[in-house]
Parts: C-alpha cells; sequence; structure tokens
C-alpha cells in the first residue's frame, strides 16, 4: 500500500485538483504494474471502499469494531483509542497515531499499557494461517493491496463480530502508521481526501492515457471503480455495457423549491417524491438483488420485495423506492423503515410489523439496455413488465400529466398539494422525451419539495469537522427554549460559506465554557436560522425531539439568544405533522412495563466512525 498511501497523503494535503490527478494517477499506474489484482484494490480504496458494490456480503465493520482491534493490536484500552478518535476528529487517524507509537515506552506516554494477546488467543477457527497477529518484531512492515483483498473477503465471509475483530487487528498489526489511516478510513467507507467522483475519473484518464469522456461514460455503467481502472488500463473503455447484478449509477433529480426554468408542459409529466430508500432491482434466473443507493444489497432486508420478482424473466433492471406502508394503504415516514436496513434476516414479526413495498418508477434494462430509450418508452416497457408481478410487495408509481388548460405554476402548485395529502415529501418532474441519464443530475428529472419550516435556534455547541474542515468548528448543535433552559433539537453541518465557518469558529472558540473532547460547549450567544424537512421523536436529544435534514438558512445576528423559538413550537409543529399522516406518534407504554427490546451486541458508540462522535442525519433525498 505504500506507493498508495504516498499519494493520498498528496491527496490530503493539497487543494489543488491537478496535483490530486497526478498523484492518484500515478498510485494506479504503480498497482497496475503489480497486476490487475492490485490495481482493482487501489482504485477502491481511492474511491474509499475496500469491495466492489456488486458484492453481496456486506463487510459489518462499524467503529466499534476498529477500536476493539487496534486495543488487541497496540495494548491500549479501547476507551482511550475512542477518546482520542474524538479529539482528532477521526478514527483513522487515532489507529495510525497508535501504530506510529511503536515502543512500550510510547505506549505508556500515551495510555495505560494491557498486555497484547498473542495469536494463540485469536479467535479465528478455520482461517488460513496468515490470519494470525505476527510477533512484536514483525509487526507494521506493510500490507501489501493483495492481502487487502483477501482480508475484505474473509471479512464478508466472517459470519461473528468476534472473528471480524479478529482480522481487522491482523491487518493493522501488518500496516505501518500511514497505511493503518488509509486502511481504517476506507474500511469505514470515509476516506474524506478529495479524491472520489471527477478526481478519480481524471486520475484513471491520465495513468492509462485513455479519453476522459470515455471514462466517464463508462463509470455510468461500470460502478466498480477497480473494475473501471482495469477497462481503462487494458483500453477497453468502449466495451463496458450495462448488465445486471452490477449497480447502475442512478440518475438524479435537481432540488428545487420551486420551478422558474420554462417548462413544455406536453412533454412533463409529475410523480409523488418518496420518503423512502432508493434502490435498484436486479433479477434474472430466480436471483434477485436489491442496490439502494449508498448502502449495496439489501435484498436480505426485504424478503417480501425478493419474493415477489423472483419469478420474473430476465435480465432486468429496475429502478424504484422501498417505502414501509400502513394498514390502510398509505405511506409512513422514512423512520418507520429504520428497523428494517441493515438486518441480514429480519424476524417474521418485524415484517409484519413493519410491511413495506417497492414502488417501481423506471426501467433500465429488459432484456437489452434501454438507458438510451425516452421515458416514455421506458415507462410502456415497465408498466408491461409489472402486470406480472402479483404482488402487494410491488407496484409501479403512478404518474400525472399537467393540463396544458392551466397556467403551469397553478398547476404544478396543485399536484405539490396533492402529494404532500398522500403522505409524501413533494413531487419530482420529468421530461417525457429524455433518456436515462446515469450518473447525472440534470433538468430532466426535478424534485420540488419545499421547506416544511425554519426555526431560530440557539448554538450550544461545535465541534471541528472532517476532512478539509478539520481544522474548524464546523457541526453545529442548536436547541431551543423550555422553562428557560436551552434543549436540543439537532446538529447542522451544512448551508455556511468557508469564511462564515470561519468567523464562526473564531466566535465559538472565544465563547467556549468547557470542553468535552472534541466538543466545544459554548454560552449561549449565536442565533441560527435553520430550515429542515420535518420534526421527528428523538432519544437521544433533551428536547424529545429532532428535526430533520437541517441546515443552516442563515446567521441571525440581528437577533438575540432570548429572542431564539421554544419548543411549543416545536410541538405544534410535530403535531401537525401526526394529523397530516406525515409523522407518525410513538405508542404509549404501559406504566411499569419497559417497551420489548431486541437483542443486541455491546458497543462503542455506534456500527460507524460517526458513532464515535454523533449520529449524522439518515435517509435518502433522492
Amino acid at each position: 500500500m505504500r506507493s498508495l498511501t504516498r499519494a493520498l497523503d498528496t491527496a490530503s494535503a493539497t487543494r489543488s485538483r491537478i496535483d490530486k490527478v497526478a498523484a492518484i494517477a500515478t498510485a494506479l499506474a504503480e498497482a497496475a504494474a503489480r497486476g490487475e489484482g492490485d490495481l482493482a484494490v487501489c482504485a477502491r480504496i481511492l474511491a474509499g471502499r475496500l469491495t466492489a458494490p456488486s458484492d453481496g456480503s456486506p463487510l459489518g465493520v462499524g467503529g466499534s469494531i476498529v477500536v476493539e482491534a487496534a486495543s488487541l493490536v497496540r495494548g491500549v484500552p479501547e476507551a482511550w483509542i475512542a477518546a482520542r478518535a474524538r479529539q482528532l476528529g477521526d478514527l483513522g487517524d487515532a489507529v495510525a497515531e497508535l501504530v506510529g507509537a511503536e515502543t512500550h515506552e510510547a505506549r505508556r506516554r500515551t495510555a495505560h499499557h494491557v498486555d497484547v494477546p498473542d495469536a494463540r488467543q485469536l479467535r479465528l477457527s478455520g482461517e488460513p494461517d496468515q490470519w494470525t497477529l505476527p510477533p512484536e518484531a514483525e509487526r507494521h512492515r506493510g500490507l501489501p493491496l493483495r492481502d487487502v483483498a483477501e482480508i475484505a473477503e474473509a471479512l464478508a465471509r466472517a459470519p461473528a463480530r468476534e472473528s471480524k475483530t479478529d482480522l481487522v487487528a491482523v491487518a493493522i498489526a501488518r500496516t505501518t502508521a500511514r497505511e493503518s489511516r488509509y486502511f481504517v478510513k476506507a474500511l469505514l467507507g470515509e476516506l474524506r481526501v478529495g479524491v472520489r467522483g471527477g478526481v478519480l475519473e481524471e486520475a484513471i484518464a491520465k495513468a492509462f492515457d485513455a479519453s476522459l469522456d470515455e471514462v466517464r461514460a463508462a463509470s455510468t455503467v461500470e460502478t466498480d471503480p477497480g473494475a473501471l481502472a482495469i477497462l481503462a488500463a487494458r483500453g477497453t473503455l468502449a466495451a463496458a455495457r450495462a448488465r445486471v447484478f452490477s449497480p447502475i449509477a442512478f440518475m438524479l433529480a435537481s432540488p428545487e423549491e420551486d420551478v422558474a426554468a420554462p417548462v413544455d408542459v406536453a412533454l412533463t409529466v409529475v410523480e409523488d417524491k418518496l420518503d423512502g430508500v432508493r434502490a435498484q432491482l436486479h433479477a434474472e434466473g430466480g436471483v434477485v438483488r436489491l442496490f439502494a443507493r449508498g448502502q449495496g444489497d439489501v435484498a436480505h432486508s426485504f424478503p417480501e420485495i425478493v419474493a415477489a420478482f423472483r419469478g420474473a424473466a430476465g435480465p432486468m433492471v429496475l429502478d424504484g423506492e422501498v417505502l414501509a406502508i400502513s394498514g390502510d394503504q398509505r405511506p409512513r415516514p422514512f423512520q418507520a423503515l429504520q428497523p428494517r436496513l441493515g438486518r441480514t434476516a429480519p424476524e417474521a414479526s418485524l415484517v409484519l410489523e413493519v410491511p413495506v413495498r417497492y414502488f417501481a418508477f423506471d426501467i433500465l434494462m429488459d432484456g437489452e439496455s434501454l438507458l438510451a430509450e425516452p421515458w416514455q418508452a421506458r415507462r410502456e416497457r415497465l408498466e408491461a413488465r409489472l402486470r406480472d408481478v402479483a404482488s402487494v410487495a410491488a407496484s409501479v408509481l403512478p404518474f400525472t400529466k399537467l393540463s396544458s388548460d392551466r397556467p403551469f405554476e397553478e398547476a404544478l402548485s396543485e399536484a405539490y398539494d396533492a402529494a404532500r395529502a398522500r403522505g409524501h415529501e413533494g413531487v419530482v418532474i420529468k421530461r417525457v422525451d429524455a433518456p436515462y441519464e446515469a450518473g447525472r443530475r440534470g433538468a430532466a428529472w426535478r424534485k420540488v419539495k419545499r421547506a416544511f419550516a425554519t426555526l431560530d435556534v440557539v448554538v450550544t455547541a461545535a465541534e471541528r469537522g472532517h476532512g478539509r474542515r478539520a481544522a474548524v468548528l464546523s457541526d453545529y448543535t442548536f436547541g431551543v427554549w423550555r422553562d428557560g433552559e436551552l434543549v436540543d433539537v439537532g446538529k447542522a453541518y451544512s448551508g455556511l460559506t468557508d469564511a462564515e465557518i470561519v468567523s464562526l469558529t473564531e466566535r465559538i472558540e472565544a465563547l467556549t465554557v468547557e470542553r468535552r473532547g472534541a466538543l466545544h460547549k459554548v454560552k449561549p450567544s449565536i442565533v441560527l436560522e435553520v430550515a429542515f424537512d420535518g420534526v421527528q421523536r428523538s432519544k437521544r436529544h433533551p428536547s424529545g425531539f429532532a428535526l430533520r435534514f437541517p441546515r443552516i438558512a442563515r446567521i441571525r445576528d440581528d437577533k438575540r439568544p432570548e429572542d431564539a423559538n421554544d419548543i411549543h413550537v416545536v410541538e405544534g409543529l410535530f403535531a401537525a405533522q401526526v394529523a397530516s399522516g406525515h409523522r407518525e406518534e410513538e405508542p404509549e407504554v404501559d406504566e411499569g412495563k419497559s417497551p420489548p427490546r431486541r437483542p443486541r451486541r455491546r458497543r462503542h458508540g455506534g456500527d460507524s466512525q460517526m458513532g464515535l462522535f454523533a449520529a449524522r442525519a439518515t435517509g435518502d433525498d433522492d
């Protein structure tokens, strides 16, 4: 991994796109010289992952496993590692620092030393001989890329948390300090060095003297960066084709609160904007896979959807959304769907408690690629194919044609209000003559979703960001008033310019009254106006509520802290959502009786690196 880590060091240290591309291209070319296997792993790590998007088995590794593994290797208490990760703002940086403390004395200076188990104490029964901790004197000499691939495959196969922990420990024990930083970041899917997307495509083109346009075109149907790099190295990018069981880049809708650009009503349809999980359904020969945007294959979480399409003739690829459905067939909010996500085999009671439906709104393959076909033709094929799918777990999402006899703004407003009345987030406007532009966000699809409301809130705490924002306080916790005290209702990360963030950092540093690791508790002084998409119940915040998808609209220096909103406003907004069906009130629990709990493993703050700091908003907004 050494040439790769040099490139990542350069990419993280510079804001120059040219320098990033040059460094990454060099790493790709050097990996290719060692073989296509090394090249594939190198490209995937650069994209912030260890496996291909089409790999069916998730690695199942979160921040708590990494903390435990690092503790096994370096003999440092887990609590210290987690605390250091919070201070540095990144678990990969904390592990790298720990691995860099090579000597026993250095470890004693940074933490209380505990005994390091030898290989005989690891729980890797049945694994290859190489999956053992090397002797202390042979550790941290370097982890070859080919071994990274083997470790990733072993992690996907490992059935138990303990085995996964030991595999990660073996990997960390073999990495150098610099390698451990990026191995952990990629393992958790949180590389954050400014390499993803366009930079990686440019680097692939530069490394192999390929046309950038060809690389970009191929990347829409070959979403595995490893396979894409191999095609470029071979000079066969033109051979990239959409195929079943290989995710296709999603076409995205441009967000707008109101559509200002001219619209040809005769060529426009309107669909409801759903509040679920965007997912591609791939089916052929009785095999069904469901690739969720940003979450990999989630078919195991939704067995009823898999069953609905198991008999479908293939190859077929659909685009749609998984939605939780109530007993009266109305959509339930995203929060109702969350218990189904991430479960490899949901129990029958949960399937009955949270029924779901796959709403298909496009078809990308039906024996042949349909990406170049206009929406109208794809829609006809979609409806024809789903006539044979007789299941309550699947249906075609309806659409509406707007009347040309009325002003567009009036017709759109009516469609928007109707979608909201049906319990959906808003609407998506689509041109019927447009092809499926995989991987693009353009004018052919436009989603209209207006902010639910805004609140004036007071900043109560702040943390440093990640990546290029690690040097500034860019993550703001905020609250509203309740009985003369501020109670938190959310955390926002977006909406401000770099200059505003720098200015707020200086103000917050001066207002800090207490520091807990990376967290700055601040004197109530700064008022923000935040926009958000809804209010939901929360056990995390002392207010009992959390704003959904909050973003900072502006800094309200014209307002005093006491002018901010109080909890009664939040309660009123939540009640209005419940009355309209856009939010659910949690069922009452009998006094003296605790609600049933599903068994869970002990963990250190969560399943991802961010669990060590604070949970970010979840959900798919496309």
